[in-house]
């Protein structure tokens, strides 16, 4: 039986070995929309059916988590991005910014909203309110996801105009960093006010940072969004692509778990990961839960419990077109 108990005392003894899963990544299916009747894009944008889907995971297949919101939008939205609402199997995504330009990104402006008009916005106000309803779903372990800064400012600026500011101009990336963060730590804190963990999405990916760069836009402002949701909850971060280069920095960064695409390689990351944070993975959720069958999930779940993964969970988010039975695969994946 999966429960949140179990999953709490995981985070407060700082390991075990009972591995349960979860799903700490977004979770909305089509098979799940069905089900419920709360589909994209209404769910992005709407509180109720925003927690009725987010509850499909725990009602269809017996996991003890819920995880809101199901795209990574919300803050380029309240800072006044266009964004493309998306399908009903696909996700919302930034269109356009009135801070990029035609040859990179302008300075910080001088009218940047506040952060409490940042969380007082109609996305973030949306996420939050369907964190108040789950709330009242005390059975279940809750996940709210957020970008980090560096994501933050990619969606902004274009993550393309930031690599190159890194490389000739840094001081212009670290001045929007130093801009948007408290932003970000308003949000994990009213964020952790209606969860158990606040997971932080950040683009560390060595394909897309330079680890070089990892001191510069990482080190001095990811722990201050992880200590603002460590107030109130447990404070987990993700990543998507390679990490080898970084691993060991990122994990030790002070945050309670740590979800990386390590499936290449599992052995190796938890070598990196070593014992400074919870290692949450790693099902391949392409390779594995979307392209094969449930016996494939059941097997690369016992691998990752065996590697010594504490939560077992997909190591990034779930693809829509996921078959039900290959998430009920991986729910009873220790039954097996």
């Amino acid at each position: 039986m999966n429960t949140k108990d179990e999953i709490v005392r995981i985070f407060d003894d700082k390991g075990g070995d009972t591995h349960p899963p979860a799903i700490f990544t977004q979770t909305g299916t089509v098979g799940q929309m069905e089900a419920c009747g709360a589909s994209w894009p209404e769910a992005n944008f709407d509180a109720t059916k925003m927690a009725e889907l987010a509850l499909q995971p725990s009602r269809m297949f017996g996991f003890a988590t819920a995880r809101i919101p199901f795209c990574i939008t919300v803050d380029a939205d309240a800072f006044g991005c266009e964004i493309f609402e998306g399908t009903s199997s696909s996700q919302p995504s930034v269109r356009g910014s009135k801070y990029r330009t035609d040859y990179g990104f302008v300075p910080v402006p001088d009218d940047l909203i506040s952060p409490d008009e940042f969380v007082s916005s109609k996305r973030v106000t949306t996420v939050l309110e369907a964190g108040r309803i789950l709330s009242g779903h005390e059975e279940l372990f809750l996940v709210s996801g957020m970008n980090g800064p560096v994501a933050c400012i990619n969606n902004l600026l274009g993550m393309e105009s930031v690599l190159m500011a890194l490389m000739m101009e840094p001081e212009t990336v670290t001045s929007w960093l130093d801009a948007i963060t408290p932003h970000m730590e308003v949000y994990s804190s009213a964020l952790a006010e209606v969860s158990d963990d606040v997971m932080i999405i950040e683009e560390a990916s060595s394909e897309i940072v330079p680890p070089e760069c990892f001191d510069t836009v990482f080190a001095p402002y990811l722990p201050k969004v992880i200590k603002s949701a460590q107030k109130h909850s447990f404070c987990t971060t993700h990543t998507c692509g390679s990490t080898l280069d970084v691993a060991d920095r990122l994990s030790a960064l002070g945050m309670d778990g740590i979800s990386l695409e390590a499936s290449a390689d599992p052995e190796r990351y938890i070598e990196l990961i070593g014992r400074r944070t919870l290692a949450l993975g790693c099902v391949n959720p392409v390779g594995t839960l979307l392209q094969k069958g449930p016996a494939d999930v059941i097997a690369e779940a016992k691998r990752s419990a065996e590697v010594g993964f504490d939560i077992v969970t997909p190591e990034c988010g779930v693809p829509p077109q996921t078959p039900n039975e290959n998430l009920m695969a991986l729910s009873h994946y220790r039954e097996s």
